[in-house]
């Protein structure tokens, strides 16, 4: 079994072996986080548009100076969205961006700046692969108390993923939550899952608002939280609970958290929002750390361990 500094030592140098991930070039927003990943793992200098342009295309073969050119304009682009958030996250922002394009981490960083590292850090499972487990399981609890704060006092919020309190396998999991709901179960639809299946079938938190009268009618949130890249194909997860559970009289809202920032300031809406199915509420970076005030609970946490050791490893990469 790896010890926390090994997997750590194994993050910083996956990381360093890749000079520029594969993700297609429309996902600035996703690119704009490898660069902050840059900036994380060099020294107090900071990372330049410069040290960017090489590390990407420093190797690459030009055949004309319109292809340079096209290739300097698509890094600027990503060079915008950084400066977006230095507006839209604020204090929050774990980085600073001077009039030289350079990305600097800050000197002393607060618990809302490592927070962001840390789901900056839950981004890029395929780098931290070796706390795949703990990022996925605490990004679920974080997520746990964001709906918490997000819905009034009055409402129940449960976790029903890898941090659950409903034992047993699926089917009696579903049996006790649509007991606690006050729901009816669909029994054929339920037939379908296996007796050999524990998973929490694709629901890793809900909440909902009670009334005294017990009666079905009510509101009722369905959450999945998913830090991979596969995000588009968990969106039908918690859509199954529209069959295993008889909703009256009014649909449960369904909820997707993500540790990606998705918000585009210049145009009020998600970056790919083409890739995000209607009828979601997304809590993404931006609305996660406005709604999280447990400071104690993340200090607490394994991902809070990581993010402080990649800000002691930092190394000049460029």
């Amino acid at each position: 079994m790896m010890t926390f500094e090994e997997k750590l030592s194994e993050s910083i140098e996956s990381f360093f072996n890749l000079d520029k991930p594969d993700y297609t070039e429309n996902k600035k927003n996703l690119y704009a986080d490898f660069i902050e990943l840059i900036s994380l793992f060099s020294n107090t200098d900071g990372t330049s548009f410069g040290d960017v342009l090489d590390r990407f295309f420093g190797t690459k073969d030009y055949n004309s100076a319109k292809q340079r050119d096209t290739d300097e304009a698509w890094l600027i682009e990503i060079f915008t969205i950084l400066e977006q958030r230095t507006r839209l996250y604020s204090d929050d922002y774990p980085f600073t961006l001077d009039e030289n394009e350079v990305l600097m981490i800050r000197p002393n960083l607060n618990w809302k700046n490592k927070l962001y590292l840390g789901m900056l850090i839950s981004s890029k499972l395929n780098i931290f692969k070796g706390f795949r487990p703990d990022l996925t399981s605490e990004f679920e609890t974080i997520s746990y108390y964001v709906l918490k704060n997000f819905l009034s006092a009055k409402s129940i919020v449960k976790e029903f993923g890898k941090n659950t309190s409903y034992n047993g396998n699926a089917k009696e999991k579903i049996r006790k939550l649509a007991s606690d709901l006050g729901l009816k179960i669909d029994e054929d639809e339920l037939e379908g899952i296996s007796e050999r299946n524990n998973q929490e079938r694709g629901l890793d938190i809900i909440g909902w608002f009670p009334f005294d009268d017990r009666c079905m009618n009510q509101l009722v949130y369905l959450a999945q939280c998913a830090c991979g890249k596969d995000t588009e194909s968990k969106y039908h997860d918690t859509r199954r609970f529209e069959n295993y559970l008889k909703f009256y009289k009014t649909k449960p809202q369904h909820i997707m958290f993500v540790p990606y920032s998705l918000i585009d300031t210049f145009k009020n809406k998600f970056y790919h929002s083409d890739l995000i199915e209607n009828d979601f509420l997304i809590f993404e970076r931006k609305r996660i750390l406005s709604l999280f005030e447990e400071q104690d609970t993340f200090l607490a946490l394994e991902m809070a361990k990581v993010v402080n050791g990649c800000v002691e490893h930092q190394a000049d990469i460029v």
